[in-house]
């Protein structure tokens, strides 16, 4: 007997003794992972109530290979949702979800001067913002759901970049509009 027949016999004698995944309850801790980009943990403390504590970075680099100079940035932010659950019908529910995130972002710039000499300038930001959005999830069995939420969001951004012999600092506001889709996988 071949490999290749010894595990098409032993998948057919496994397979129907695997439990049924429709019978398991569904978790009420899960893993979301969201686009823009974010990957976060929900928590159901409540039927009527969850939160969502989020996380995202980003690494970027840029190698121009002339005087100008390269650049690196790095950055990350935490956010955190709570969901107040309001409808359920079958697999679908609506929630309004107040939000509040926390990034930081730092560039450095290095390049030659014109007398030949390297110069490196740093800058970093930091910014606010607090949004709400009204959402809906619909699970797809007991251990899947997908969610999309829209609504409005306001930030302020504070932006600090050092020169020879004092500082620009810059401080931003905006107002506008906030989407969010994504999936949690529950366990």
């Amino acid at each position: 007997m071949t490999a290749r027949v010894a595990s098409v016999i032993g998948l057919m004698l496994f397979c129907p003794a695997a439990a049924p995944a429709s019978a398991q309850e569904p978790g009420d801790k899960g893993l979301t992972i969201s686009a823009p980009s974010s990957i976060g943990f929900i928590w159901h403390l409540s039927p009527a109530l969850a939160i969502r504590p989020e996380m995202s970075f980003a690494l970027s680099g840029t190698e121009t290979g002339n005087p100008a100079g390269d650049a690196d940035s790095h950055g990350f932010t935490l956010a955190g949702s709570g969901l107040v659950y309001a409808g359920h019908w079958d697999n679908l529910r609506t929630y309004f979800s107040p939000r509040l995130s926390y990034s930081w972002v730092s560039t450095t710039l290095q390049g030659t001067t014109l007398q030949g000499s390297t110069s490196t300038v740093e800058s970093t930001s930091n910014s606010w913002t607090v949004a709400g959005s009204l959402g809906a999830q619909y699970s797809l069995g007991s251990r899947f759901a997908v969610f999309a939420e829209a609504g409005l969001q306001y930030g302020s951004q504070r932006s600090v970049t050092p020169f020879l012999s004092s500082s620009n600092e810059r401080t931003t506001w905006t107002f506008g509009s906030r989407t969010e889709i994504g999936a949690t996988l529950y366990f």
